[in-house]
């Protein structure tokens, strides 16, 4: 039996890119600066605050090859694929694989876990790069040309043009980098920067702060009506736990997505067998994925993962609401109807990143009409099923489509489409339910999962999401 595995592939689990092109990280133009000024070889600043959550390789999928990293004065940032940045002087990259299959991470919960969580260490470390390169160059204030010049014949326009760095008290230091600005026509003081980072460090060695970026502005020829137009990130390290939300506000032009939020606090105060990392990611909906009629539902996705400081944890995708068109085969006018469905994926991993337990469930799932599908015969080949076959290749109950076993519109169809998901089971990249819960910390953490409520950071929109400011909570 063949479900159309392709079309419903297609329709469950879309070509998701989350990417936002924020380059050009000053390795370049501050070092350069700073050797300047220096007269010395450049090494990074050891006594600088660190913001590396150390987090293990099974929730990141590990760092890219090095051949992966050659270009280490540019970086062109797509989250949802490789990534090309380095740390100065050491090596150590900020980049990530996250999910094996670029072009589906919502493959199961785990692949989705990696595709958020590396986001998250991509852009910690791009801070921590930032915070450390600082240190070279003089806290004046002043905005400094780089070497991207705007009218030249080799200029980047994912390269910033000019920066500045400053005190804003003993312990507060604030960069801001500018795009696509000319030499004479540079940015003035208390004009807003592209690409801001401020951050507060107290004697005891806490630290906050805050990272702010213009998505298009700083990748303006690469920008796509699907990407994120604005990034903030909020982090605060004490000596006891370490915590980074990030925010990501869609193009007004995506048809479908509004914002995605990722939280990580990692725990170090614990067992460091039990939860040391939480990871928390939702997506705001606007529409479904792929519409369908009488189906007025918002969808909504919510990500969340555990594990110890070794890398062995669980984590779910849970998808709430969505829409689900089972057309069989248009040419025979053969649909099988419209579904809004609820479905949970519960992934168990080891810090190898070998599964341990799979468990996708179904649920919810309501029939919504447009089912067009004869009660008997169909065929296989060529494939245009009957009813009857499809109980029977579903192993459904023999009087299933009839009475009130998903066949009136709001009836219950969560057997059917479990049937179906386990069908598609080990197919097109898909992995089968298999293994069985451990019941060890993990089963605790997941049955109690703590999903996002919101993507804003007020709570309720956008409104001054973004502003170009950062108070410390803490005082010095």
């Amino acid at each position: 039996m063949k479900l159309s595995i392709k079309k419903i592939n297609a329709q469950l689990i879309p070509n998701f890119r989350i990417s936002i092109g924020v380059t050009a990280l000053l390795l370049s133009s501050l070092l350069v600066a700073c050797s300047d000024e220096n007269t010395g070889s450049t090494t990074l600043n050891s006594e600088s605050p660190n913001l590396s959550l150390n987090i293990p390789a099974s929730l990141t999928g590990g760092l890219t090859s090095q051949t992966q990293l050659a270009n280490v004065t540019k970086s062109l940032i797509h989250v949802s694929h490789s990534i090309q940045v380095a740390k100065a002087g050491s090596g150590q990259p900020c980049a990530y694989t996250g999910h094996d299959n670029k072009d589906d991470p919502f493959q199961n919960g785990y692949e989705t876990s990696k595709f958020m969580i590396s986001i998250m260490a991509t852009w910690t470390c791009i801070a921590d790069l930032l915070i450390d390169v600082s240190g070279f160059v003089a806290h004046n204030g002043n905005i400094i040309e780089t070497e991207n010049n705007n009218n030249a014949a080799d200029f980047e326009a994912d390269e910033p043009t000019h920066y500045s760095v400053a005190d804003e008290s003993n312990t507060q230091v604030t960069v801001r980098l500018y795009y696509n600005y000319s030499r004479s026509q540079p940015p003035v003081v208390g004009e807003q920067a592209q690409f801001y980072i401020s951050w507060n460090e107290l004697k005891n060695g806490d630290i906050e702060g805050r990272m702010v970026i213009d998505g298009i502005a700083v990748d303006r020829d690469n920008h796509d009506n699907d990407d994120p137009a604005m990034m903030r990130m909020d982090f605060s390290y004490t000596a006891t736990h370490q915590a980074a939300d990030l925010f990501l506000q869609f193009d007004e032009n995506n048809a479908w997505a509004d914002g995605f939020r990722i939280t990580m606090v990692k725990d170090l105060a614990v067992n460091p067998l039990l939860k040391v990392f939480e990871a928390r990611g939702m997506i705001n909906m606007k529409a479904q994925f792929v519409p369908a009629n009488n189906i007025s539902e918002i969808p909504g996705v919510h990500l969340y993962t555990v594990s110890d400081a070794l890398g062995n944890g669980a984590s779910i995708a849970e998808f709430q609401n969505f829409s689900l068109p089972l057309e069989l085969n248009a040419n025979f006018a053969n649909h099988l109807g419209n579904y809004v469905f609820s479905k949970k994926d519960v992934y168990y991993f080891e810090h190898d990143m070998d599964w341990e337990y799979i468990n996708k469930t179904v649920l919810s799932a309501e029939y919504r009409g447009a089912r067009t599908t004869p009660t008997t015969g169909g065929t296989w080949l060529p494939f245009d099923p009957s009813l009857d076959l499809i109980i029977t290749g579903l192993s459904l109950d023999s009087d299933y489509f009839t009475g009130e076993k998903c066949s009136l519109i709001g009836d219950n169809c969560s057997d059917l489409l479990n049937a179906v998901f386990e069908f598609i089971g080990g197919f097109a990249g898909q992995q089968e339910n298999q293994g069985a819960d451990p019941q060890d910390w993990r089963t605790a953490e997941i049955n109690n999962a703590d999903y996002l409520t919101t993507v804003y950071p007020n709570g309720f929109d956008w409104t001054d999401a973004f502003e170009h400011s950062f108070t410390p909570t803490a005082a010095p």
